[in-house]
C-alpha cells in the first residue's frame, strides 16, 4: 500500500492560499475545485488528523461555512497541537468574518510566552484587539528584543484614545462582527493581509476617535450598499442604536493589488 506523502498538508495549504490569492470572493462549498481539495484533505486525514481538520476548517472558512468551521475546530482541538490549532483556526475565523470569536482565541495567542505575539500582533489590532496587544507589549518586548525596533506609536495613540473614551476591544469586536455578517451575505472576504486599517482621528472641535476601514476588492456600488447595511444593523442590533463612543468603522475600496504589494 502506497504511503501518503507527508508533504500533502503543505500542498493543500498552498492550494487554499492560491484560491484566496485568486479572488477574495467566498467559494461555493459544492464547487468542483473545493470538492477536489476536500478529497485531498481526506487523504491527509489518514496521515495527520489534526492537520486535516485544520485544513477542512480553512476550506470551510473561505466558503463562509461557519457551522462546518466550528465543527472542524472542535475536532482539531481534541488532538495534540493545541497552540498551532488555535493559531490556524484564528486565521480561518478572520477569513470567515468571525471577528469576535477570533478575538477570544487571539487573547490566548497574544500571551508572549506562547510564541505568536511577533507574527500576529498587527492582525490582532486589525480585528479590534488594540488593548489586548498594548497591555502585553512591554512583556513581549522583553521576550522578543527585536520588537524594540518596531514603531508602535499608532498602537500607543489608539490605546490612549480608548482609555479616554472608555472604549473596549469587545466594543470594537461587536461592530466588526456585524461587518462579518454583511461580508458573508455578500460572499466576500477582506482584501489584503489585515482585516481593517486603523486610524486615530482627532478633529479640532470633537473628541478623538478610532476609525477602522475594512478594505474590499469590490465595486464602489457594492461597498456603498454594504455600508448602508452596516448602518442599519448598528441601529437594529446595538443597545444604543449607534457606534460605541470613540469609534467608527466602514467598508472601503481596497487599493489595486500592485499598490498593496508596493506599500
Amino acid at each position: 500500500m502506497n504511503q501518503i506523502p507527508q508533504t500533502l498538508g503543505g500542498e493543500v495549504t498552498a492550494d487554499i492560499n492560491a484560491l484566496i490569492s485568486e479572488s477574495d470572493r467566498l467559494r461555493d462549498w459544492n464547487a468542483p475545485e473545493i470538492q477536489v481539495l476536500l478529497r485531498r484533505i481526506e487523504k491527509l486525514q489518514k496521515v495527520d488528523a489534526r492537520d486535516a481538520f485544520v485544513r477542512f476548517g480553512a476550506l470551510a472558512a473561505i466558503c463562509g461555512n461557519v457551522d462546518a468551521l466550528f465543527e472542524y475546530y472542535r475536532k482539531a482541538l481534541l488532538l495534540p497541537g493545541e497552540a498551532e490549532t488555535k493559531h490556524e483556526i484564528w486565521v480561518s475565523m478572520g477569513n470567515a468574518g468571525l471577528y469576535s470569536q477570533a478575538q477570544e482565541i487571539g487573547t490566548w495567542l497574544l500571551d508572549p510566552k506562547r510564541g505568536f505575539f511577533p507574527k500576529i500582533w498587527e492582525e490582532a489590532v486589525s480585528i479590534g484587539q488594540v488593548l489586548a496587544v498594548w497591555n502585553r507589549l512591554q512583556e513581549a518586548k522583553r521576550t522578543y528584543p527585536d520588537l524594540s525596533d518596531v514603531d508602535f506609536s499608532l498602537l500607543e495613540r489608539a490605546a490612549a484614545v480608548m482609555r479616554e473614551r472608555k472604549l473596549t476591544d469587545e466594543n470594537i469586536g461587536s461592530i466588526l462582527n456585524l461587518m462579518g455578517d454583511i461580508q458573508r451575505a455578500h460572499r466576500i472576504m477582506f482584501s489584503g493581509t489585515l482585516a481593517s486599517i486603523l486610524k486615530v482621528l482627532r478633529p479640532p472641535d470633537d473628541p478623538p476617535y478610532l476609525y477602522f476601514a475594512m478594505p474590499l476588492d469590490a465595486s464602489v456600488g457594492e461597498i456603498h450598499a454594504m455600508n448602508r447595511e452596516l448602518a442599519r444593523l448598528v441601529v437594529e442590533k446595538l443597545p444604543e442604536g449607534a457606534f460605541p463612543q470613540g469609534m467608527v468603522a466602514s467598508f472601503a475600496k481596497a487599493p489595486p493589488v500592485e499598490l498593496r504589494a508596493a506599500a
